[in-house]
């Protein structure tokens, strides 16, 4: 069940990012942790940067607590996390300094039961 509800919320944050995202996830210690960036097409220069890498990590404990709701209250929940994750993608800064390779630490995002909380 886990791994569909992975699946699920892979399918309705990935539109939240641009087209071209490479989105993978993965289980990581006592949770999952989904990685995203994609290529950034701005610089005619740099045709091979990326942007940072986010890392949103997810705890077991939230899947559990998520996976006890009610179909209205998940629904509320996945309202909830898209807006979230909207919100963070819409500060996000793409490259740290356009000077220095694209090695810089990832953008680590933690979802939260409180996020989630209905």
């Amino acid at each position: 069940m886990t791994e569909d509800l992975l699946d699920y919320w892979l399918r309705i944050i990935k539109p939240l990012f641009p087209a071209n995202a490479w989105v993978e996830s993965r289980l990581s210690g006592s949770g999952h942790l989904i990685q995203i960036d994609w290529k950034i097409e701005n610089d005619p220069h740099r045709r091979n940067m990326r942007s940072r890498k986010i890392e949103i990590t997810i705890k077991e404990e939230v899947i559990d607590d998520y996976l006890s709701k009610t179909f209205d209250q998940r629904a509320l929940s996945d309202i909830k996390m898209k807006q979230w994750i909207s919100e963070r993608y819409n500060n996000f800064i793409l490259e740290q300094d356009a000077h220095i390779s694209n090695s810089e630490s990832p953008d680590k995002w933690r979802i939260s039961k409180d996020m989630l909380s209905c």
